[in-house]
Order: C-alpha cells, then sequence, then structure tokens
C-alpha cells in the first residue's frame, strides 16, 4: 500500500466481530517443563514503554538472578540552517540501567548484524536458565541471536492484542482507526522470515478501554505498565511450568506501519473531521498532521472537529463548499479558522506550523497572509 494516500484501507475486522475472532485464534496450547532457578535475562529495548516492562521484571526479583540491557546508541538530534540546534538523546533505557546499576551494551550504529551480547549468552548449548526479552527496541533480531535462547525464552511485549496491529506502530493506529478496545500482548520472538510480531502468544490482556479524545503520549504509559505485569506474569508461568502457547491466526492480521511525513497527511477530500481528528491524536507527538498551502507546507498542531450546526458562519451553506476550504470567522479582536473535510465535517484549527517557520496562533498566522486573502477571508488547503 501507499502510505499517507490512503491510511486506513488496511485489511481491518470489523469492529462488531473483532473480540470474537480475536477468541477464536487461541486455539493451541502446549505445557513447558519446569525451570525452577531464577532467569538470566537479556533486555533489549529503547522507550519509557520498554522501561515499565524492565521496571516490572526488576522489581521481581523472583524471576531473574541476572540482568543485562541492551540499548541504541545515543545520537545528536535537532535541526540545522541557520537556527541549528542540537541535543544528545539518550535512551530512556539507559537512564534506568544507570540509575539501577544494570550492566549496559550498546547497539552500534552498524546495528545488530556486528554486534555481539555479552559473553554470559554466547555459548553454543542452550542454557534452560537464559532469557531474550525484548519491549519497543526497534531492531529485528536476527537469527544467530534468536539461536541462543530457548524458543519459548524469547519474548517480546507489544501493545496491541495480537494478531490486530502488527507492526512498528501499533498504539498510533489502534487510536487512528478509532479503535474502541485495545490491550498488550506477550509473544515469542520467531526468524523474521515467519514475519513481524508473528510469534506465538503466551500471555494477553484485553478489555483496555480506549477513551475517545485520548492522545498517544497520554495513553502510552496506562499500556506500558500493563505490559510489564503481564511480562512478569508469564516469566512466572514459566519457570513454574504452567504457561500456555497460542497460535497467531493469520485471517485477521492488520498492519501497523512504521509513521511517516506522508502518513500523517490530511487529505481533505477523503479524510472527515473525525478522521483528522484521529490522525492528530495518534500521530502529532511523531509527525504532525500537514497539508499544503500555496507553494509550502502547514502542519496544523492544534485542531478539534466542529459540528456544523455549530458553525458560526450564517453566510455559508457547508454542503456546498469543497474540502480544504479555509474560513476565518471575525468577532471583535478574535480570529477563528474553520476548515471544511470530506462528509460535510469541519474542524477549527487553533494553531499553524509553516515549513521552517515557528508556530503560530490563528490570528498571528492570519496577519502575515497577503492582503488579498486576509480580505477575501477564505482560502484553500489541499
Amino acid at each position: 500500500m501507499v502510505l499517507g494516500k490512503q491510511p486506513f484501507l488496511l485489511r481491518i475486522p470489523p469492529k462488531r466481530q473483532a473480540k470474537t475472532r480475536a477468541l477464536r485464534c487461541f486455539s493451541a496450547t502446549c505445557k513447558r517443563r519446569t525451570v525452577k532457578e531464577p532467569f538470566r535475562i537479556l533486555f533489549c529495548g529503547s522507550d519509557d514503554f520498554a522501561v515499565a516492562s524492565l521496571k516490572a521484571v526488576h522489581e521481581a526479583k523472583d524471576v531473574w538472578s541476572s540482568i543485562d540491557v541492551v540499548v541504541p546508541a545515543e545520537r545528536e538530534i535537532g535541526r540545522g540552517g541557520k537556527h541549528a540546534h542540537h541535543e544528545k538523546y539518550t535512551p530512556a533505557l539507559r537512564l534506568y540501567a544507570e540509575q539501577n546499576n544494570l550492566p549496559i551494551s550498546t547497539i552500534p550504529s552498524t546495528g545488530l548484524k556486528t554486534w555481539s551480547p555479552p559473553e554470559l549468552f554466547t555459548s553454543s548449548d542452550l542454557n534452560s536458565s537464559h532469557v531474550l526479552l525484548t519491549a519497543s527496541f526497534g531492531h529485528i533480531i536476527p537469527l544467530r541471536l534468536l539461536k541462543l535462547f530457548p524458543p519459548i525464552q524469547r519474548l517480546n511485549v507489544h501493545p496491541s492484542l495480537l494478531p490486530r496491529w502488527r507492526g512498528a506502530a501499533p498504539v498510533q493506529w489502534t487510536i487512528a482507526n478509532g479503535d474502541e478496545e485495545t490491550g498488550v500482548s506477550v509473544q515469542t520472538l520467531v526468524r523474521y522470515a515467519l514475519g513481524v510480531d508473528a510469534g506465538d502468544i503466551l500471555g494477553r490482556v484485553e478489555g483496555i478501554k480506549v477513551p475517545r479524545e485520548i492522545r498517544y503520549e497520554i495513553f502510552l504509559p496506562s499500556l506500558a505498565e500493563a505490559g510489564g505485569k503481564l511480562l512478569v506474569d508469564v516469566l512466572r508461568k514459566i519457570q513454574n511450568g504452567t504457561v500456555t502457547t497460542t497460535t497467531q491466526d493469520e485471517r485477521y492480521v492488520t498492519v501497523a506501519p512504521k509513521i511517516t511525513h506522508e502518513t500523517s497527511r490530511i487529505h481533505w477530500e477523503k479524510h472527515t473531521a473525525e478522521a483528522i481528528d484521529r490522525l492528530h491524536r495518534g500521530f502529532t507527538h511523531q509527525c504532525p498532521v500537514w497539508t499544503f498551502f500555496l507553494n509550502t507546507t502547514a502542519q496544523i498542531l492544534s485542531l478539534h472537529p466542529i459540528p456544523p450546526s455549530s458553525l458560526p458562519i450564517p453566510l455559508y451553506q457547508p454542503e456546498t463548499i469543497t474540502p480544504g476550504t479555509a474560513i476565518l470567522y471575525r468577532q471583535g479582536k478574535s480570529r477563528r479558522l474553520f476548515v471544511a473535510c470530506a462528509g460535510n465535517s469541519w474542524i477549527e484549527v487553533q494553531e499553524i506550523k509553516m515549513a521552517s517557520k515557528k508556530a503560530l496562533g490563528i490570528k498571528e498566522w492570519w496577519n502575515g497572509l497577503s492582503k488579498d486573502v486576509r480580505e477575501s477571508g477564505k482560502l484553500a488547503f489541499r
């Protein structure tokens, strides 16, 4: 599929049947032998979601005898040009590991292909106490590393109810798609040839409600906490031999691709106000929704849907206006900007950032437009 042009044309089960189908895909079970000794854990991750899982495991002293942490390298972030500004990004997982005196290994810029795990985990013989854990790691684990761990002890924490939303951005797409419920899964890690997030399920937390107006950065911590608790529960079940595995049903796979600049583009003729709002709440922390305006681009940093009946624009009939048309409403010294969307729906925009410019409120932004545009009170996004 072409990201951004049709962001919702994914294979999505109808919402009424989603729960039933998810339950149906959990059919195969098996019991594993008891592993009594505490685990020697290799934990791979990067961000706050990973920190929640590591913290839960670290505090469960009964499940481990050692924990080694693997993180991406620190890197410079910022912008160049006339107002160049750079800062060093340090993975949150590294900070947690340092604060708790856990051994840390850093992935080189060349990736996992040239990286070797700590010597403890490099034995050619499988050790029943060795466990590989990943959460929000951002790297595909190569087969040579997977083979160092028993298959049932290569685990990943994933913030969706697999097989729904396999991929890099499950929470973002949960919000963007308007899902009413979600959950967290712990799955086994399998070789890349079998698919991303295609492992067997060892545990799930279901029935987590997705609040109607929730934003990604507000919603993620609750999923992270649930994932950490679930991971500890699964580890204890592996220890005492009561863990069960279930195979994902490939018929109900939906994909959550990485969020890109093109993914977050607004297509006014296709996206309703509600759809744009969901994109905004799901993607803006990473790639703000944007549109073309004149010969450049504009990010819309603050918006909300507004019913046509609430529009303070008595001179216009909403059904006659082309999607992407923006109308300025003047009331005293205040300025409000309303944009027509697909399906005779509307959003109000409160903050805009033009390419290479600072973010502005609507009044400041409008005052910077040409006199002809200001006097017409109307313009077109595309």
